[in-house]
């Protein structure tokens, strides 16, 4: 064969290009980018090279623009809420409902008895009404320790009721007192500090809202030795209040009943773990699944000038939820047959770095008062009953109280009335600091409430419901109107729903806008990254290569010898520029025999 003469070059494992614009070109010409190419294809136009250039960079800009917002937005770490409906029901509601009727005890019961005086005469002076004849009725006292077992006297020590606070009428701003003839007027009492030297006026529009929160303030400073939530397990207590109570047409177990008294709604009793051992029923939904409550509610009141609404007052609610009647129940009507159904609406947040929620309330910094699981509410009174105590030195007695600390009465903490309300003001405002204290919980189940109300029983009816009441469940009749009324609770239908917060920006979600965001500005794929990725490797080698070069010639030039004579320093600077033309490589073939015997030997 004979050779071709032009030079055959063999691909080895491991080659590099030899400057930076082979490297570029070859990128440009090879690359899956879209528009690349332009940039060698057009290089003898330099109006075309520039604006592909400048296209390439723009387009290259705008990408990583995007970039950076989805990125800013991925670690934003935004959540999407989804609702799903489901037909079971995970959590049966706990009952709590109240007779509005608190006792009166023989331990404070003197006491109570002068404020009522000192009402009287509030009432007269104001308004010129006489209550104390309407007020003469048969007003039942009971003995804390006849009710509850180990009691101890914890009302020992005298208390003086503070005269001074009284119900005055004021001026339209609330600060002053009144004047006579003025046609409008405000009615509140005033409060001062400790020191008396900061004063200011509780101050009400309505007269009847001004009077009770009057009575109230005093109410609790005779009650701060009282505990606050009675555990009372007497069974006839019980009996007197609910004449009947049935789920699902069979009776109520009454030992998921739990009974305290409440020292401004009277008894409460809370009807928990309803849907226990029966999980067909609690799928179900209507009157004949749910539960049906018979209920007195006396007309005839203990304190009449503390609880004026006569009925009930009740609440659904989560069965590892404290029973906040005062902010979370309503009332019912005596007389009337209320119809209430439910839906449950199931709240699952995330947890973590989408937000601060919490399961159990241990990121909160301080503890609970409430011996449940966590709420928000919970969280929040625990929250103020403990900026109480640090600011006011003493508990507001309508909410527990932590180890060691003891409820607020006006001979102890005389300016305790004034800091209070300073500071609930400021907590109704939410202006402290315990609502970013305070998480949401990671899991949460709410009952929406939808009420009706009929009258109970009709007239009728009320000739055989009254004496059928009578015979079975020992009911009295002592008024002229009706002090029964009933209660069903039911769910609204079989289907319940639940709120599930997932991420709004997951990582195969980023990765796909990502690609979209690529591809619509490069027309490319993840091969084309893998390709940009190697253009960067190939420069950072070309980089340190000719570094390398340039630090090497760098220390030869220095380490030389310097030339004897001149003839030396030309030819060393003539061999550095003389270039030496590259061989091509031939092959090595034997030689042909015939072509040696053709040849003649020469003499």
């Amino acid at each position: 064969m004979e050779s071709s003469g032009k030079e055959e070059a063999e691909e080895g494992w491991i080659e590099f290009y030899d400057s930076f614009n082979e490297m570029f070109e070859f990128f440009c010409n090879n690359t899956t980018i879209h528009g690349t190419i332009r940039l060698t294809c057009s290089k003898r136009n330099k109006m075309k090279t520039s604006f592909w250039v400048v296209l390439f960079f723009f387009s290259f800009g705008m990408m990583y623009w995007q970039f950076g917002l989805m990125t800013g937005q991925y670690w934003s770490y935004p959540t999407s809420m989804t609702i799903n409906l489901d037909s079971t029901i995970n959590t049966y509601p706990a009952v709590t409902i109240c007779n509005l009727n608190p006792y009166r005890f023989d331990q404070v019961n003197k006491y109570i008895k002068q404020l009522d005086r000192m009402a009287e005469r509030t009432l007269y002076s104001l308004y010129g009404y006489n209550a104390s004849a309407a007020k003469e009725r048969d007003q039942e006292t009971v003995d804390l320790e006849e009710l509850l077992e180990n009691m101890e006297n914890q009302s020992d020590g005298s208390f003086q009721l503070n005269s001074g606070i009284r119900l005055v009428k004021l001026q339209e701003n609330g600060q002053d007192p009144g004047v006579s003839g003025q046609s409008k007027s405000r009615v509140g009492f005033q409060l001062c500090n400790s020191s008396g030297g900061d004063c200011y006026y509780r101050s009400f529009w309505s007269g009847v809202d001004a009077f009770h929160e009057w009575y109230k303030f005093h109410f609790m400073n005779i009650m701060s030795r009282i505990p606050l939530l009675l555990p009372i397990k007497k069974e006839e207590i019980m009996k007197n209040f609910i004449l009947a109570c049935d789920h699902g047409g069979m009776p109520c177990d009454e030992r998921n009943h739990t009974h305290f008294h409440h020292p401004i709604y009277g008894n409460c009793f809370t009807i928990s773990n309803l849907g226990a051992g029966n999980v067909s029923r609690e799928s179900q939904a209507g009157k004949q699944s749910g539960l049906t409550l018979t209920v007195k509610t006396d007309q005839n009141d203990n304190m009449p000038l503390l609880s004026t609404s006569a009925g009930a007052r009740i609440m659904i609610h989560n069965p590892h939820q404290p029973p906040l009647v005062e902010h979370e129940g309503f009332d019912i009507w005596p007389g009337k047959e209320t119809s209430i159904n439910i839906k449950q609406d199931q709240v699952n947040r995330l947890d973590g770095v989408y937000s601060d929620c919490t399961t159990d309330g241990s990121t909160v910094g301080f503890n609970l008062l409430y011996n449940t699981s966590y709420t928000l509410q919970s969280c929040l009174h625990s929250c103020f009953q403990y900026k109480m105590i640090d600011l006011c030195g003493c508990g507001y007695y309508l909410y527990p109280l932590p180890p060691g600390a003891e409820y607020c009465n006006y001979n102890k903490y005389p300016g305790w009335g004034h800091c209070f309300y300073r500071l609930y003001d400021k907590f109704v405002d939410h202006r402290l600091s315990c609502f970013s204290k305070c998480p949401k919980p990671c899991r949460e189940t709410i009952y929406q409430l939808t009420a009706g109300t009929a009258k109970w029983p009709a007239s009728n009816s009320r000739n055989w419901v009254i004496p059928l009441l009578s015979w079975q469940n020992g009911y009295n009749s002592t008024s002229s109107r009706s002090d029964v009324s009933k209660i069903n609770l039911y769910f609204q239908g079989p289907i319940h729903r639940s709120f599930d917060e997932v991420p709004a920006m997951p990582v195969t979600l980023l990765l796909a806008n990502m690609g979209s965001q690529w591809s619509l500005w490069f027309g490319s794929s993840v091969l084309s990254v893998a390709e940009m990725a190697e253009l960067v490797f190939d420069a950072a080698v070309m980089l340190t290569i000719v570094a390398y070069r340039w630090q090497s010639k760098k220390k030869l030039s220095k380490a030389a010898i310097p030339p004897t004579n001149s003839r030396d320093e030309n030819t060393a600077i003539d061999l550095e520029k003389t270039e030496f033309p590259r061989k091509p490589l031939e092959c090595i073939r034997d030689k042909d025999p015939a072509a040696e015997k053709s040849d003649p030997p020469k003499n």
